[in-house]
């Protein structure tokens, strides 16, 4: 276990590295000065002057590279200057209702493709079961922003069951968020629980056919036994990495949803300091989002371990 550690660690460095290189020379991409965008064209020069040097744009470009790596390098990202205050506590500010949306729908969409795959599998004549099953596939062909315009049409603005936008923190007033957070995770929950229902049952097929399953059929488990006993456990590896990977980019792009219903979260962060020209805070939300990454991918490797012995051997 040691071992793999030190290799994600080795990993999230070198990633780290990558990806903010990449988006300090990126962003400089823009037209247009910064500073200017800022403040504005009728500003002094000496007042664009100072923004320049408060924001890091003085120099080469291989000098403002090196001067913002040593300041990365020592905890340093900046301040943002649409925020006017450092970049990490503008990103803390707005990664809790990005992972509030990203763990409740993952965890709810996870649920919902076992107890439907397994339904499917052990009462594949249910039309019910199977229906939902194929269902997947159209889950996974239409557009979230389509389904978030539907449901506010429908559930917010036709029968006014619930507000169409806003957000209020989960656990500062759970009696408030929980209807502010039905539609978008609805909308969330019907894409990742078609593209989890589609991998898992592929993976279940995958070990209908093997002998040990004939071998617990002939000790006399039932159907449901052997689901839950030996095909599901098995089969969950594919889902668990599926679910690692979807979860990380979701962190990073429900640009859309929050847009829709109004929710403070990265992605609106991030757009809004891209279209401000927010050096520092698209560098500090971008390092943070290949943070995350990293981060799930090493639980989705230590679960690999505690699920399949034979991982863990190896």
């Amino acid at each position: 276990m040691t071992p793999l550690l030190l290799r994600r660690l080795r990993d999230l460095i070198v990633i780290l590295l990558i990806v903010g290189t990449m988006m300090f020379f990126v962003i400089r991409l823009i037209p247009g000065d910064p500073a200017i965008a800022i403040l504005g064209p009728t500003a002094r020069p000496e007042d664009v002057e100072a923004l320049r040097q408060s924001m890091g744009l003085t120099g080469s470009l291989w000098e403002q590279y090196l001067s913002w790596l040593g300041n990365v390098a020592h905890g340093d990202f900046g301040a943002s200057i649409t925020y006017r205050s450092p970049v990490i506590p503008v990103v803390l500010d707005h990664v809790v209702p990005t992972l509030t949306l990203a763990v409740i729908s993952t965890v709810i969409s996870f649920l919902v493709a076992v107890a439907v795959t397994a339904w499917n599998a052990v009462s594949p004549r249910n039309l019910l079961a199977r229906g939902l099953s194929q269902m997947s596939g159209l889950g996974m062909a239409i557009p979230d922003f389509w389904i978030a315009l539907i449901l506010v049409l429908v559930f917010a603005v036709t029968l006014r069951w619930f507000p169409s936008s806003g957000y209020v923190n989960l656990f500062a007033d759970p009696v408030a968020a929980v209807p502010m957070l039905v539609l978008p995770v609805i909308c969330l929950v019907i894409g990742q629980s078609a593209l989890f229902i589609l991998t898992l049952r592929e993976s279940v097929l995958g070990e209908l056919p093997h002998a040990y399953l004939r071998t617990a059929r002939v000790k006399g488990l039932s159907e449901r036994q052997v689901m839950i006993k030996h095909v599901l456990p098995n089969a969950l590896m594919p889902l668990i990495t599926q679910l690692g990977s979807n979860f990380a980019m979701m962190v990073g792009g429900i640009v859309i949803i929050e847009s829709i219903f109004v929710i403070p979260g990265l992605g609106s962060l991030l757009m809004g300091a891209v279209a401000t020209r927010d050096f520092p805070l698209v560098q500090g939300v971008t390092l943070f989002v290949a943070l995350m990454f990293v981060l799930v991918n090493l639980v989705v490797d230590l679960s690999y371990a505690l699920l399949d012995p034979k991982v863990r051997v190896s």
